[in-house]
């Protein structure tokens, strides 16, 4: 067999073709994916031909959740396995899946790899359910927290279950166990609590993040190792796509080899097939060149376009950096104006709340106007990890809902999110992340219930045809030994934390390492702690965000001393970068800890960075003044720089140089991107407030409370893990409501507490988006 692609365009040899795939099938399974290739091919080119076959193909492929007739004797003994399987499990499963929860209920450790499309998802989701104690499910990014949570809710109406996206003990009196499905970072909060719960099973879904040299990689092993050790009756589950060797995660992380197992799956659930773009041509290629064809086919159609035209959807992987400088806008263009704006009702609900949310306008040339949400009038969705998390949710929603007509989106759809795409379009290509492109070509395909063959596209650019084909035929191995055993060059910081996660010295109660803790209680500290109390506080009482910015003396020195506290922590002082990079920090904080909401930090980055007040002013003259004013408001608002503002950066890092988001005087404060104020704007409040600054500022307020019993610490802890010292508001952030839920739901509770929370009757009256936020606790 060879040269299938040109003999199934031209019709030649068609019968004995199928026979062959089909045969091959019958005996190993669709583990190949050279025969889901020429399956694709037949079902477009020989449709008449691919119908007869159609039925056994679905059977044969184990697919038996799709319900399709029995019809010939080799379909009957399928028949059986199906029926077998459904009276042994009580489950429609594949026969892969299957085999999964074999894996699990007989091992204390199992960890298996398989491609997108195997449905471990609807496996898990039943082990969930029938669980009797604490379930944790640990992924790697919020994004697909949100994907488990809105499945879960839905599969598992038990109110009885809390499902949380947070470690808290709440809701004691309805509820009798907790489905955690945390990050790594939040998966640090159950050790603090770890007697108040009993984890029957951990879930690692997506677990080669555990292979990224990374402070993330470093930081999953270390909730594995922590999570063996709070709980070593527990079971452990580690899922993986394409992956080699998924037993890597029992060697590393020193499981008994005796009761722990490992398993790599090629079964696909999908067809694909791949496409090559050159010279504004569409052309079919073959990965297996031997039987497919070395030569690339000329297309007759333009399979983008096509997609569009049948409401469909195009992921279009590409870089951050492309996104933010509009490029890739540029180059799809001809696609973007071929989606007409959406008139949908369901569909401009999901906008107005993302717009509602970030506090945009989607109306080009007005203050504040978000490209975002002007695009996603037309179905085009930008997607990347810099999102904020509420307006990810709903973008991976609308596209659920079938609203996307195409997607822009950087590596945070590796992830795991279902969100399946018609064509996945390879705009950029990483040859340094092989199983990064092998996680997003796996979005291509949606497996159906339909009574048909399913199968996605892949586009990549001419000169990445043979580097696809190595990808794709080169098998992706983990790493045997842990971050945490390797020798490598860290940050002091990080190779402390390392060194506390070996020899056990790590804080459950603060999550730093106890050499860091003892740093914050030096007599140094102490006097930091108190000078920063007695600037932010005045007889006892906060002091509001107006008498701080009005004494520049006041708000220079509170800033000063929140710095030198992390340096204390640190045990060195910070470079110039690092220091306007934890100054915007520490503003942004302040701003939280004032109750200021998302879009209103929003709003005051945005008006210093497009130097408002300046521009309010000039276009007060052009409306105003003499002809001469005018014109030289106008050349003076035409020629307004945008103001300097520090962007997001990871730190510490001592290379950090000093730069400003919007570059040089590169940007014009009326060109000031407010998309990219939002995306900064999440980045600091995410990935260093959040993740690294609430720990150290807690754990030094903490500590000092606890030495001087100075009650304005103890509000100083609630108001950075909280954001706010009023118990009901506290205990409706800790239920899981934000800030934005709470505007509009403090009236309706009458009490709430960690037994239970009560509503009021009014809550019927309240609309169905409304309810669906409260619905699993009434």
């Amino acid at each position: 067999m060879n040269n299938l692609i040109k003999k199934i365009i031209e019709g030649e040899e068609i019968e004995q073709i199928m026979e062959y795939v089909v045969s091959d099938i019958y005996k190993n399974g669709p583990d190949s994916i050279t025969n889901m290739e020429v399956l694709c091919y037949l079902s477009i080119y020989q449709p008449d031909q691919f119908i007869k076959w159609q039925n056994r193909i679905l059977k044969y492929m184990g697919l038996y959740y799709k319900k399709t007739n029995t019809e010939c004797l080799p379909e009957v003994i399928f028949g059986m396995y199906s029926k077998h399987i459904k009276e042994t499990y009580n489950h429609t499963y594949t026969p892969v899946q299957a085999n999964i929860v074999d894996g699990i209920e007989d091992n204390n450790c199992f960890s298996f790899s398989a491609p997108t499309s195997t449905g471990k998802s609807y496996v898990f989701r039943n082990i969930i359910y029938s669980s009797n104690h604490d379930v944790v499910i640990v992924v790697p990014s919020r994004a697909l927290i949100n994907e488990y949570y809105y499945t879960l809710c839905k599969f598992i109406e038990d109110k009885s279950v809390n499902i949380l996206t947070f470690v808290d003990k709440i809701n004691v009196k309805k509820a009798k166990r907790n489905v955690f499905i945390v990050t790594p970072e939040r998966c640090k909060e159950l050790f603090k609590k770890k007697d108040e719960f009993v984890v029957d099973i951990f879930l690692f879904d997506e677990a080669q993040l555990s292979n990224e040299k990374s402070s993330r990689g470093l930081f999953f092993d270390s909730i594995i190792r922590r999570a063996q050790k709070a709980y070593p009756d527990s079971k452990f589950v580690f899922a993986h796509p394409f992956v080699e060797n998924p037993d890597a995660q029992i060697v590393k992380n020193h499981f008994n080899t005796n009761n722990s197992s490992a398993k790599c799956y090629k079964f696909r659930n999908v067809g694909q097939m791949f496409y090559a773009l050159d010279g504004g041509k569409y052309y079919h290629f073959g990965i297996n060149k031997d039987i497919m064809g070395n030569q690339k086919h000329l297309c007759c159609y333009d399979p983008v376009e096509e997609t569009i035209k049948k409401q469909g959807s195009i992921l279009v992987y590409t870089t951050k950096a492309s996104i933010y400088n509009k490029k890739v806008f540029s180059q799809f263009s001809r696609y973007i104006k071929m989606c007409p704006e959406i008139i949908d009702k369901d569909a401009k609900k999901y906008i107005k709340q993302i717009k509602k949310y970030i506090g945009a306008n989607d109306d080009s040339g007005a203050e504040r106007y978000s490209q975002m949400i002007h695009m996603m009038k037309h179905g085009i969705v930008i997607h990347h990890g810099s999102l904020p998390l509420q307006a990810r949710l709903l973008l991976e929603q609308f596209t659920q809902a079938g609203y996307c007509r195409i997607c822009f989106a950087t590596s945070t759809l590796e992830q795991g999110i279902n969100m399946p795409f018609d064509i996945v379009f390879l705009n950029t290509f990483e040859t340094s992340k092989p199983l990064s492109l092998k996680n997003l070509i796996g979005r291509a395909g949606r497996s159906s219930l339909d009574k048909k063959f399913d199968y996605g596209s892949i586009v990549v650019k001419k000169n990445n045809m043979s580097q696809l084909r190595d990808i794709i035929n080169e098998g992706e191995v983990l790493e045997t030994v842990s971050m945490l055993e390797q020798d490598l060059e860290l940050e002091q910081d990080l190779q402390e934390y390392k060194e506390a996660i070996l020899d056990g010295t790590l804080s459950d109660e603060y999550n730093i390492t106890e050499k860091q803790l003892d740093k914050l209680r030096t007599f140094n500290a102490d006097n930091t702690i108190k000078n920063i109390l007695d600037n932010i506080y005045k007889n006892g009482i906060l002091v509001s965000l107006n008498t701080i910015n009005e004494d520049k003396q006041c708000q220079l020195e509170l800033y000063e001393q929140f710095i030198r506290l992390y340096e204390h922590y640190l045990g060195r002082d910070l470079c110039a970068g690092e220091k306007n990079v934890l100054n915007t920090a520490i503003k942004i904080l302040l701003w939280q800890i004032h109750c200021k909401s998302f879009k209103d930090i929003c709003f005051y980055r945005y008006s210093y960075a497009s130097k408002k007040q300046e521009r309010d002013q000039l276009q007060k003259v052009i409306d105003d003044g003499t002809e001469f004013e005018k014109y030289l408001a106008k050349l003076k608002l035409e020629h307004l720089d945008a103001a300097f503002v520090t962007g997001y950066a990871d730190i510490p890092d001592k290379q950090l140089p000093v730069f400003s988001m919007f570059g040089n005087k590169e940007t014009r404060a009326i060109a000031v991107d407010y998309d990219r104020i939002v995306f900064d704007t999440y980045d600091y409040l995410d990935k260093i407030i959040g993740f690294k600054l609430s720990d150290i500022y807690i754990a030094a307020f903490s500590e000092y409370y606890k030495r001087t019993n100075d009650d304005r610490a103890e509000k100083m802890v609630q108001l950075i893990r909280y954001g706010t010292e009023n118990e009901k508001e506290i205990w409706m952030l800790r239920y899981g409501f934000t800030f934005e839920d709470i505007e509009w739901l403090e009236p309706y509770i009458v009490r709430i507490n960690q037994e239970e929370v009560i509503f009021n009757r009014e809550i019927n009256k309240l609309p169905i988006e409304k309810m669906n936020v409260i619905n699993r606790f009434i």
